[in-house]
């Protein structure tokens, strides 16, 4: 009676351990698994705030040509209006439809990327000219387009992101940020099939 008792106990304790060992990895495990999804989550959120970086790197630049509108540094801004570093979209209009008012761009002489912005005060179509509020008038061939709208600093960042240097740096950013997302949804998979063998 007295072996039975001990016996039972003995078994009651491996019963106990057993029990403890199971509770034990079932804790390992969970802690495993929130260990993983706090990893693919920072990588996820990582990835994206990578690749919305990119997008807002590039699309203020290649978005507009899509619509017709071209994108330039400002040059002189005679019309005051605009700040020094912006970036002004324009759209190609026929040069005989300017009116007293409308914001005329023209060639600047600081490069190919950069536009001098004016005032029209009035449109002189027999001399292929415009008049511009400073006093000056342009030739028709030297218009590059009326200015619809404009990014404040914008230019700069588009200068320094479209330079060599700078096309290496937004490529990068844009791989690291596709590498990330695609490695989270690499371990969100195998998270997946390991809770579905389970």
């Amino acid at each position: 009676m007295l072996f039975s008792i001990n016996e039972s106990r003995h078994s009651y304790r491996n019963i106990n351990s057993r029990k403890g060992k199971k509770m034990s990895e079932q804790v390992k495990k969970m802690k495993t698994n929130d260990e993983k999804k706090g990893k693919r989550r920072a990588l996820t959120v990582s990835g994206y705030a990578l690749l919305i970086v990119f997008l807002l790197i590039v699309l203020p630049v290649v978005l507009p040509s899509i619509f017709g509108y071209h994108t330039y540094l400002i040059g002189t801004d005679a019309t005051g209006n605009i700040s020094a570093g912006s970036l002004v979209y324009i759209k190609e209009i026929d040069e005989t439809s300017y009116v007293e008012g409308n914001i005329a761009a023209l060639k600047s002489d600081e490069g190919k990327g950069r536009v001098d912005v004016y005032y029209v005060d009035s449109n002189d179509t027999d001399a292929g000219t415009l008049a511009v509020r400073d006093g000056g008038t342009a030739a028709y061939d030297e218009v590059t387009g009326h200015v619809v709208a404009k990014t404040p600093f914008m230019g700069y960042l588009s200068q320094l992101c479209f330079s060599a240097a700078g096309i290496i740096v937004t490529v990068i950013i844009f791989a690291a940020g596709l590498g990330l997302t695609m490695y989270a949804n690499k371990i969100s998979r195998k998270y997946n099939e390991e809770k579905n063998k389970q």
